[in-house]
Protein backbone atom coordinates (compact mmCIF):
# COMPACT_ATOMS: atom_id res chain seq x y z
CA UNK A 1 0.00 0.00 0.00
CA UNK A 2 1.18 3.36 -0.68
CA UNK A 3 -0.06 7.02 -0.67
CA UNK A 4 -0.13 9.24 -3.39
CA UNK A 5 -1.32 12.49 -4.27
CA UNK A 6 -4.25 13.21 -6.49
CA UNK A 7 -2.86 14.15 -10.69
CA UNK A 8 -4.41 17.17 -11.83
CA UNK A 9 -5.50 14.95 -14.69
CA UNK A 10 -7.44 12.61 -12.57
CA UNK A 11 -10.85 14.61 -12.03
CA UNK A 12 -12.71 11.29 -12.99
CA UNK A 13 -10.97 8.97 -10.32
CA UNK A 14 -11.45 11.65 -7.91
CA UNK A 15 -15.96 11.76 -9.63
CA UNK A 16 -15.56 7.80 -8.75
CA UNK A 17 -14.14 7.83 -5.40
CA UNK A 18 -16.20 10.41 -3.99
CA UNK A 19 -19.35 8.56 -5.28
CA UNK A 20 -18.16 5.55 -4.04
CA UNK A 21 -17.84 6.83 -0.55
CA UNK A 22 -21.05 8.39 -0.84
CA UNK A 23 -22.61 5.35 -1.93
CA UNK A 24 -21.22 3.77 0.42
CA UNK A 25 -21.63 5.66 3.65
CA UNK A 26 -23.97 7.73 3.40
CA UNK A 27 -24.52 8.51 7.01
CA UNK A 28 -20.84 9.48 6.97
CA UNK A 29 -20.82 12.36 4.72
CA UNK A 30 -22.52 15.58 4.28
CA UNK A 31 -23.49 15.53 0.65
CA UNK A 32 -25.73 13.17 -0.86
CA UNK A 33 -25.08 10.93 -3.40
CA UNK A 34 -27.40 12.12 -6.02
CA UNK A 35 -26.60 15.75 -5.39
CA UNK A 36 -23.03 15.02 -6.18
CA UNK A 37 -23.65 12.22 -9.10
CA UNK A 38 -25.45 15.68 -10.95
CA UNK A 39 -22.52 17.39 -10.75
CA UNK A 40 -21.01 18.71 -14.16
CA UNK A 41 -17.64 17.91 -15.49
CA UNK A 42 -16.55 21.24 -15.06
CA UNK A 43 -17.29 20.83 -10.80
CA UNK A 44 -14.67 17.93 -11.07
CA UNK A 45 -12.43 19.62 -12.90
CA UNK A 46 -12.27 22.73 -10.62
CA UNK A 47 -12.52 20.79 -7.38
CA UNK A 48 -9.62 18.22 -9.05
CA UNK A 49 -7.69 21.78 -9.62
CA UNK A 50 -8.86 22.80 -5.69
CA UNK A 51 -6.41 19.62 -4.55
CA UNK A 52 -3.61 19.56 -6.85
CA UNK A 53 -2.55 23.37 -7.19
CA UNK A 54 0.63 23.73 -5.18
CA UNK A 55 -0.02 25.30 -1.94
CA UNK A 56 -3.72 24.84 -1.80
CA UNK A 57 -5.61 21.72 -0.29
CA UNK A 58 -4.77 18.00 -1.34
CA UNK A 59 -6.34 14.55 -2.03
CA UNK A 60 -4.44 11.56 -1.08
CA UNK A 61 -4.97 8.53 -2.57
CA UNK A 62 -3.74 4.97 -0.68
CA UNK A 63 -3.15 2.69 -3.66
CA UNK A 64 -2.21 -1.22 -3.88
CA UNK A 65 -1.06 -1.33 -7.41
CA UNK A 66 -3.69 0.62 -9.89
CA UNK A 67 -6.74 0.15 -7.59
CA UNK A 68 -7.45 3.32 -5.16
CA UNK A 69 -7.94 1.66 -1.57
CA UNK A 70 -9.42 5.07 0.13
CA UNK A 71 -8.84 8.90 0.07
CA UNK A 72 -9.04 11.47 2.78
CA UNK A 73 -8.53 15.36 1.97
CA UNK A 74 -6.20 17.53 3.32
CA UNK A 75 -7.90 21.38 3.59
CA UNK A 76 -6.83 24.79 4.31
CA UNK A 77 -9.35 26.11 7.13
CA UNK A 78 -10.16 29.41 5.74
CA UNK A 79 -11.58 30.56 8.85
CA UNK A 80 -8.34 29.88 11.24
CA UNK A 81 -5.24 30.60 10.59
CA UNK A 82 -2.29 27.94 10.80
CA UNK A 83 -5.32 25.48 11.06
CA UNK A 84 -5.79 22.59 8.85
CA UNK A 85 -8.65 20.02 8.51
CA UNK A 86 -9.13 16.38 7.44
CA UNK A 87 -11.91 16.15 5.30
CA UNK A 88 -13.82 13.28 3.00
CA UNK A 89 -11.95 10.70 5.11
CA UNK A 90 -13.28 7.02 3.36
CA UNK A 91 -11.40 3.17 2.59
CA UNK A 92 -12.79 0.85 0.53
CA UNK A 93 -14.88 -1.66 2.77
CA UNK A 94 -13.08 -4.17 0.93
CA UNK A 95 -10.00 -2.28 2.49
CA UNK A 96 -10.89 -1.99 5.66
CA UNK A 97 -9.28 -2.87 8.95
CA UNK A 98 -5.64 -3.03 7.23
CA UNK A 99 -3.96 0.39 8.00
CA UNK A 100 -5.39 1.97 5.15
CA UNK A 101 -6.91 4.54 6.92
CA UNK A 102 -4.50 5.12 9.42
CA UNK A 103 -1.81 5.44 6.98
CA UNK A 104 -4.75 8.55 5.53
CA UNK A 105 -4.33 9.82 8.53
CA UNK A 106 -1.00 10.09 8.87
CA UNK A 107 -0.27 11.43 5.00
CA UNK A 108 -2.57 14.21 6.43
CA UNK A 109 -0.89 14.90 9.49
CA UNK A 110 1.91 15.04 7.95
CA UNK A 111 0.88 17.33 4.99
CA UNK A 112 -0.59 19.79 7.33
CA UNK A 113 3.10 19.67 9.71
CA UNK A 114 4.78 20.28 6.06
CA UNK A 115 2.71 23.27 5.87
CA UNK A 116 3.04 24.63 9.01
CA UNK A 117 -0.30 24.35 10.88
CA UNK A 118 -0.38 24.88 14.69
CA UNK A 119 -3.97 22.73 14.51
CA UNK A 120 -5.53 19.67 12.59
CA UNK A 121 -9.08 19.34 12.59
CA UNK A 122 -11.72 17.19 11.63
CA UNK A 123 -15.50 16.37 12.13
CA UNK A 124 -16.10 12.72 13.08
CA UNK A 125 -19.96 11.25 13.29
CA UNK A 126 -20.44 10.71 16.87
CA UNK A 127 -22.09 7.54 16.74
CA UNK A 128 -19.09 6.05 14.33
CA UNK A 129 -17.02 4.20 16.73
CA UNK A 130 -14.26 2.68 14.12
CA UNK A 131 -13.48 6.26 12.93
CA UNK A 132 -13.89 7.91 16.24
CA UNK A 133 -11.47 5.04 17.74
CA UNK A 134 -8.68 5.54 14.70
CA UNK A 135 -8.72 9.81 15.05
CA UNK A 136 -7.81 9.09 18.69
CA UNK A 137 -5.40 6.87 18.53
CA UNK A 138 -3.60 9.62 16.37
CA UNK A 139 -4.08 12.16 19.36
CA UNK A 140 -7.16 13.64 18.07
CA UNK A 141 -9.45 14.76 21.43
CA UNK A 142 -13.22 16.25 21.32
CA UNK A 143 -13.20 20.00 21.20
CA UNK A 144 -16.42 20.09 22.57
CA UNK A 145 -18.02 20.77 19.26
CA UNK A 146 -20.91 19.28 17.63
CA UNK A 147 -23.18 19.82 15.05
CA UNK A 148 -26.01 18.29 12.65
CA UNK A 149 -23.82 16.38 10.01
CA UNK A 150 -26.81 18.02 7.58
CA UNK A 151 -29.42 20.42 7.81
CA UNK A 152 -32.77 18.06 9.01
CA UNK A 153 -30.09 15.53 9.99
CA UNK A 154 -30.73 13.38 13.02
CA UNK A 155 -26.89 12.18 12.77
CA UNK A 156 -24.63 14.23 15.04
CA UNK A 157 -21.02 14.74 14.25
CA UNK A 158 -18.51 15.87 17.16
CA UNK A 159 -15.34 18.13 16.24
CA UNK A 160 -11.92 16.96 16.75
CA UNK A 161 -8.59 18.36 16.92
CA UNK A 162 -4.79 17.36 17.40
CA UNK A 163 -2.39 19.82 18.37
CA UNK A 164 0.76 19.92 15.67
CA UNK A 165 3.70 22.09 17.28
CA UNK A 166 3.58 23.12 21.03
CA UNK A 167 4.25 26.92 21.41
CA UNK A 168 6.36 28.02 24.43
Amino acid sequence: MRLRKLQPHESSLLRELRLSALRNAPGSFRDTYADIAARPSSYWEELTLSVTQPGRNVLLLACEGDQAAGSAFGLVDQSQVRTGRVGGMWVDPAWRRQGVGQALLQGVIDWARERGFECLKLWCVADDLASGSLYRKAGFKETGSQQQLSEGSAIRVVEMELPLFVSE
